[in-house]
């Protein structure tokens, strides 16, 4: 079976309210794009990030919708969605599956109520500075937990797709407050991936096959301010390295940090100083001890700059996205 993370850039974009996809000759070329890459990745479950819109108190919106109708206009296998809980903003987490191979369902976690691990939609307390007084936070888009059935008989296992606090600052600062927003940014992502690492220890400790994956927004080495905290949210996310039973692994390997920013690299952003384009690498997938891995590469981020077999997909790919997929094949 192969799962992928994909960031499918402002996705919600291309469809219209009534959850039909646009017909300008951009649209068109984009949905053209997208499908393209899924035909020739062929994944079987798709963790996506930026996907199409879903209202609860207005309108029409359905991600479900979107997403099946996508599938369906372009003939692809993998013609099932379905979401967990919307998010505030026009951003959703969605998986989109081949129903022959699998069937996929919200199976939300957490206690209602709790402080440190109510389901994803609810307010948690967590001490991101380490001062002794636990702060408030919410994840603005909840994490989609998934529990995947197996058509073939495989045993059943367990998703969440995440898409974590970006610590991109978007407006003019001065230096002070510039480190201040970019402190405060990634204690708010250490704060979400504690609290999807918290759902991972629930279901280890319930003998859960587990996979995350998603747009994590960071990754080793990501950039200066991680120093402060000697670890990146993705590590929070892994676990405890003197917890061997608990550790997820990350099939992908740790990047390397070249010319041109981290290989392998899955988006690349513009310095803010140097005003560079740098190579990162912020998708992820991490998979539990319970999956036997396939294949000679059974862990692939399809960047055509930096992998042979995505390099026939290179136009196809940049005009899908400004991410890069990630893919992990399990036996």
């Amino acid at each position: 079976m192969r799962l992928m993370s994909y960031n499918i850039e402002w996705f919600d974009d291309w469809f219209s309210d009534d959850n039909t996809m646009k017909t300008s000759a951009e649209a068109i070329t984009k949905f053209d794009a997208i499908a393209d890459v899924l035909t020739a990745i062929d994944p079987d479950v798709i963790g996506i990030t930026e996907g199409p819109n879903t209202t609860t108190t207005t309108g029409n919106r359905s991600t479900v919708a979107a997403l099946e109708g996508f599938a369906a206009a372009k003939s692809l296998r993998q013609s099932k969605a379905m979401i967990g809980f919307p998010s505030g903003g026009r951003q959703e987490i969605a998986v989109l599956y081949d129903p022959t191979v699998a069937s996929v369902t919200h199976d939300a976690g957490g206690s209602a109520g709790s402080k440190s691990n109510p389901p994803f939609k609810e307010q948690f307390q967590i001490d991101s500075d380490q001062d002794g007084i636990k702060e408030v936070y919410k994840h603005y888009r909840p994490p989609l937990e998934a529990k995947v059935v197996r058509a073939d008989g495989g045993a059943d296992f367990w998703m969440i797709v995440a898409h974590a606090k970006s610590k991109g600052i978007f407006s003019a600062m001065d230096r002070l407050n510039f480190d201040r927003t970019s402190d405060r940014n990634r204690r708010k992502l250490f704060a979400e991936c504690s609290s999807i690492r918290r759902r991972v220890e629930d279901w280890l400790e319930d003998n859960r096959p587990t996979i995350v994956m998603g747009d994590i927004n960071d990754g080793p080495g990501f950039d200066f301010y991680e120093s402060r905290f000697g670890r990146s949210a993705v590590e929070i996310i892994l676990g405890d390295v003197f917890d061997r039973a608990t550790l997820l692994s990350y099939p992908i390997g740790r990047p390397k940090f070249g010319r041109y920013g981290w290989e392998p690299s899955t988006a690349r952003f513009t310095d803010n100083y140097t005003g560079d384009r740098v190579n990162a690498l912020i998708d992820h997938i991490m998979a539990s001890s319970h999956f036997s891995l396939t294949g000679s590469a059974p862990a692939m981020v399809w960047n055509p700059y930096q992998l042979d077999a995505a390099k026939p997909l290179k136009s196809s790919l940049l005009g899908a996205s400004d991410h890069f997929p990630v893919t992990l094949d399990i036996a």
